[in-house]
């Protein structure tokens, strides 16, 4: 930009508003993670997938754990959770060390769609990624690290 030009933060072309360009990207993406889940992961909606892949990372885990503490979204944790239970796909057990607390597991069930997606995942993410170097991947993401970052700090102010 030249020295007359406004700074990002200044211009008036939407095309040029990074939260813009963030929640358009963010459509864009839900809208392929929608495609690629009705094809392979029985309609399952993203929030639970997210949910299952995170307990394949680690389980059991508290049913808390999913929330998102910065938008107070327990209750639809709740669905969500009861809804994966409905499927198969999560068990929930009560928390020995916390009576008012409940613990998240796959069921075999759960553990075999994740096993059979998986290549599917991967040769997904490579197309939506490609062309991209890894050390351009990272930079997005430690770029997004600091705006949740941000953000979060700006909310609990």
């Amino acid at each position: 930009m030249s020295g007359s030009d406004p700074t990002l933060h200044e211009s008036v072309e939407l095309d040029d508003v990074l939260p813009f360009r963030i929640y358009q990207t963010n459509r864009l993406l839900r809208t392929h993670l929608l495609r690629f889940l009705d094809e392979h992961a029985a309609g399952l909606s993203p929030e639970q997938w997210f949910i299952l892949q995170r307990l394949a990372q680690r389980a059991p885990r508290r049913q808390v754990e999913f929330s998102e503490r910065v938008l107070g979204d327990a209750p639809n944790v709740t669905r969500l959770v009861d809804s994966l239970v409905d499927r198969g796909m999560v068990e929930r057990k009560a928390d020995p060390s916390d009576r008012r607390s409940w613990l998240v597991s796959l069921t075999p069930r759960g553990r075999e769609l994740l096993t059979e997606t998986r290549r599917h995942v991967v040769r997904a993410r490579n197309e939506l990624f490609d062309g991209f170097s890894e050390r351009e991947l990272r930079s997005v993401i430690a770029a997004l690290d600091r705006i949740d970052a941000r953000t979060r700090t700006l909310l609990d102010s």
